[in-house]
């Protein structure tokens, strides 16, 4: 995919986008950032932020039309903001109006202003604080222009003479320019108000740069029809206009300044809370202006920051997100690196930011098509997905199997039960096998893997290999409709594979007549909650069938919060427990915390993530077949192992047909572990296996080291992208492993060392 591809999946977020108030606002004050500092009583900061964006905050908070009040997402309810008072309030309680003297290099330009009215003033304020010299005209004998029908004059001359008190420009009061021909200066902005002079400059005017077909001569202001505070915006404007022109001769203005941020009507969707209006117009005491800008929204979407657990651990949002991926996918040398793998890796692919988004921005497409990116560069590291994709092999190789029945008659059904369900416990695999064969005859039955993990590592060839593993024995069956067990292979299939006609286990298992239910009780008698897998989120008819045969069995299923069209990843997607493994276990102790009833879930892998935060959980084929304990401890990644060879070995002996003939035996040498060694591979990803090659390695090659105090060797043996070091003594055949590690390096031996 290009850079432009990558933007693409962020443009439709509107997180920190201007809010609707500062849309409408012509002069873009950032209420967020204003009532953000109020609501902290910080009236002072909060002045200085207003004071930046109108210039003159006395003036503006008394007259303002309040086009933001108009534009407030509260309004429809009655209960917008009173904005204005807030203002108001900020000009009434700072500590200190004075405005901030900057030391800004004298620049070599003269600028006339003719009008002193707001937008005069406005032009001149701002090209003087970036000391150029300003010379400004005013047929009147003093400042105003329509503010002299607008407030009382005391108050917006003792504001204008504030706001001019640390700049130099001179003002010529009482003084009628006739002819622009005769000032001498640079350039020259005309603002002389409603009904004023216009110097035949309006024709052909530039709408956006308010640029004159005059070289040097811009227009603004009332004298354009517009109320005095878009007159304010238009000497701002002017401003930056006339100092492109005077810096390279362009009378095209500065875009920034007349490009405005549309309203994004999607604000007006977002929930609003209950929050009526209890302030006063005119009210303006701190207390009740603080609570006033509490019921302010501050309109910032964060609806997939507050359900994704990966946005909230790495304090991000869409934006930067596609920031980071493009940043790793582009790195330039000697300037910048590949940033971001870790949040790009830790994704667990579940999708759950796209369905709470209002504009259906899909972070979960975005990082997996940048690892696939990366995987294409070889960028993507290795050892994020190694196991998984190994352990994929290993499913698709010499745990594979296809087992049919004894019949003369084509196969009905192909059951599919992915590769973690057997690796789970067995039981699960060859209970539902021998009562579907003994509900529907003609069922076989194909161990393998979907090639999800493979998806997840954005190695779409080998995900694409094991999909065609499963599409050509579904062809040579004869096209028979595939009943699913696991969820993720069901949302797989779905998409890489539609054509299978993949059929639910579970709605199956619920309308069969004679199903041996088994009556059993929840830890806490019969109420539980069923947890939807993050894979059925966008199956509800899937959903629905669990929960009636959870029904059937006599349960009562209190939702959760996150089910159904929520529901979340359990912390196993994505494969993200090799990059950040805390994180995997802190999203499953989170949703392992969502209710203290039992869980009944249909993902092995929830099951499994749950039981090892020590929650009640169990697979409802538990309930339907196996009658195990919620508390089962779930099997380690080496057990996992042993229970798929044993399930292949199990149909092979029934006459199943084994991808690779069976495995060999292993090192004879007979491997002890400790519970803490046990525990610490499993982390690791290191299987038993591993550790008995590399003891047996180096008892064969004597290629190992010992300590003499303790009588321990230690030895490595690279495997594949791991190099395995393992701390052990011997008793006989037998070796006692005393510490494990390893590291995702290749040792190269010199013999000559």
């Amino acid at each position: 995919m290009t850079i432009e591809n990558f933007k693409a999946f962020s443009q439709g977020c509107f997180r920190d986008c201007p809010p609707p108030c500062s849309c409408a606002c012509p002069l873009g004050v950032d209420v967020r950032a204003l009532m953000d500092k109020v609501q902290k009583k910080n009236f002072t900061s909060a002045y200085r932020l207003y004071r930046n964006h109108v210039l003159f905050p006395a003036i503006v908070s008394s007259i303002c039309h309040e086009p933001c009040r108009e534009a407030c997402v509260r309004r429809g309810a009655g209960q917008e903001i009173l904005l204005r008072s807030v203002e108001a309030a900020c000009v009434a309680h700072t500590k200190n109006s004075a405005p901030i003297s900057f030391n800004v290099p004298v620049k070599p330009h003269t600028v006339a202003v003719v009008g002193a009215g707001l937008s005069g003033l406005s032009c001149a304020l701002k090209l003087a604080s970036r000391n150029y010299r300003v010379l400004m005209y005013e047929r009147e004998k003093q400042p105003g222009g329509a503010l002299r029908r607008l407030m009382h004059e005391e108050v917006y001359l003792k504001e204008i003479a504030l706001q001019f008190s640390e700049v130099e420009c001179g003002m010529f009061f009482s003084t009628e320019v006739k002819n622009l021909s005769a000032l001498k200066a640079d350039a020259i902005y005309v603002a002389t108000g409603g009904g004023g002079e216009d110097f035949g400059l309006l024709k052909g005017l530039d709408g956006n740069s308010l640029g004159s077909t005059q070289t040097g001569i811009f227009v603004g202001g009332e004298i354009l029809g517009h109320t005095p505070i878009e007159a304010i915006e238009h000497g701002i404007r002017a401003s930056y206009s006339i100092e492109k022109f005077l810096q390279c001769g362009a009378m095209d203005g500065v875009p920034e300044t007349f490009m405005k941020s549309p309203v994004r009507k999607v604000f007006y969707q977002m929930p609003l809370s209950s929050a009526p209006r209890t302030m006063n117009e005119g009210d303006l005491s701190p207390e009740v202006v603080q609570a006033e800008s509490q019921r302010c929204q501050r309109c910032n979407c964060s609806l997939c920051h507050d359900q994704c657990d990966l946005m909230q651990t790495f304090r991000t949002y869409p934006p930067k997100m596609v920031q980071d991926a493009i940043s790793s996918l582009g790195p330039r040398e000697n300037i910048t690196q590949r940033v971001g793998m870790k949040l790009l890796n830790s994704c667990l692919q579940c999708g759950l930011c796209k369905k709470v988004c209002p504009e259906h921005v899909d972070m979960e497409q975005c990082l997996l098509e940048a690892r696939r990116s990366l995987h294409l560069d070889k960028a993507l590291p290795p050892a994020y997905h190694d196991f998984w994709l190994r352990d994929m092999e290993f499913s698709n190789g010499p745990a594979s199997l296809l087992y049919k029945p004894c019949t003369d008659h084509p196969v009905e059904y192909l059951f599919f039960p992915g590769c973690q369900l057997g690796a789970s416990d067995p039981a699960y695999v060859t209970a539902t096998c021998t009562a579907l064969q003994t509900q529907y005859p003609r069922t076989a039955l194909l161990l393998g893997c979907c090639g999800v993990p493979a998806e997840w590592a954005g190695n779409e060839r080998l995900r694409d290999t094991a999909l065609d593993f499963v599409r050509q024995t579904w062809l040579s069956l004869g096209k028979p409709r595939l009943v699913l067990a696991c969820p993720t292979c069901r949302k797989t299939f779905l998409h890489y594979f539609p054509e299978a006609r993949c059929g639910s286990l579970f709605q199956m298992l619920a309308n069969m007549p004679d199903l041996p239910i088994s009556r059993v009780q929840s830890c806490g008698g019969q109420d539980i909650s069923v947890y939807d897998p993050c894979s059925s989120r966008d199956d509800p008819d899937l959903q629905k069938d669990i929960r009636a045969l959870v029904v059937q069995m006599g349960f009562t299923v209190h939702e959760l919060a996150v089910g159904g069209p929520l529901a979340r990843c359990c912390g196993f997607g994505g494969q993200t427990h090799a990059v950040k493994p805390e994180f995997a276990r802190d999203v499953a102790a989170r949703r392992a915390a969502l209710a203290d009833r039992e869980y009944i879930t249909y993902c092995t892998n929830c099951r499994d993530s749950f039981a090892a935060n020590g929650k009640a959980c169990r697979h409802v084929l538990d309930l339907v077949f196996t009658g195990n304990s919620p508390f089962r401890r779930p099997p380690t990644i080496s057990e996992r192992r042993r229970n798929r060879i044993w399930l292949r070995n199990y149909y092979e002996n029934m006459g199943g047909q084994a991808r690779t003939p069976k495995p060999q035996g292993g090192p004879d040498m007979q491997m002890v572990f400790t519970r803490e060694i046990r525990d610490k591979i499993e982390w690791q990803h290191i299987l038993e296996e591993e550790v008995a090659q590399v003891v047996d390695h180096c008892e064969r090659t004597g290629k190992k080291v010992i300590d003499p105090e303790t009588g321990r060797f230690t030895g490595h043996k690279t495997l594949g992208l791991m190099t395995c070091w393992v701390e052990y003594a011997t008793e006989g055949d037998v070796a006692i492993i005393h510490n494990v590690y390893s590291h995702r390096m290749t040792i190269e031996d010199n013999p000559q060392g």
